[in-house]
């Protein structure tokens, strides 16, 4: 007679295989060593929000400018993507291409390795196996460095107010600040346990 061992979760701490208490409203614990048992949460549609939003915004980030300088008269705006031509235009290809990967490139294909996820777990459409998406979340997650670039505008920022006429942040940087909050917030609702069944 074979029993389903869905109900069966086991404590890492002492290795006991315990019965899932669904009813439980507290945490559950492990009744040899007392250590909290963690319970896999089920995947909500949080994350499919939150990354849909991110690509919204992240479209809208590139039209505004981020932050603008006034030198000598001469008004001078900087994008995300016109960084990136800036430091093609004075030879760093290398810096260039790290760059546009990390701050482009990285954090777009995470958000959509996670709509893709939800296409592929909510219906029977393949696009990727699910090794690849999975790969590919942990890898782009780790890659995107969009609020190191955040830090480095603030410190430039800083550093610039003495030198030029007048700095400001424009409607740019502000977008990029939602943009962060909901990129970080889709990395961080997205179970892929239950997605990618791990």
């Amino acid at each position: 007679m074979q029993r389903s061992i869905d109900n069966i979760i086991e404590c890492y701490n002492c290795g006991l295989f315990i019965k899932k208490n669904n009813d439980q409203i507290h945490t559950q614990r492990c009744p040899r060593c007392n250590s909290k048992i963690k319970i896999e949460k089920k995947q909500t549609n949080d994350s499919l929000y939150y990354s849909i939003s991110a690509l919204l915004l992240f479209g809208i980030l590139n039209i505004y400018p981020i932050i603008s300088l006034n030198i000598n008269d001469e008004e001078l705006k900087a994008t995300l993507l016109g960084t990136v031509s800036i430091l093609l235009e004075q030879n760093f290809f290398f810096v260039s291409l790290v760059v546009f990967f990390t701050i482009v490139l990285a954090p777009v294909l995470n958000s959509l390795v996670i709509i893709f996820a939800f296409i592929q777990d909510k219906t029977k459409i393949r696009f990727f196996t699910d090794t690849l998406l999975h790969d590919s979340f942990h890898f782009f997650k780790h890659w995107g460095f969009i609020e190191v670039f955040v830090i480095s505008i603030i410190v430039t920022y800083i550093k610039l107010v003495g030198m030029v006429s007048s700095t400001k942040f424009d409607i740019g940087f502000y977008i990029m600040l939602a943009y962060i909050f909901c990129f970080y917030m889709s990395n961080i609702k997205f179970e892929g346990k239950s997605v990618f069944e791990e």
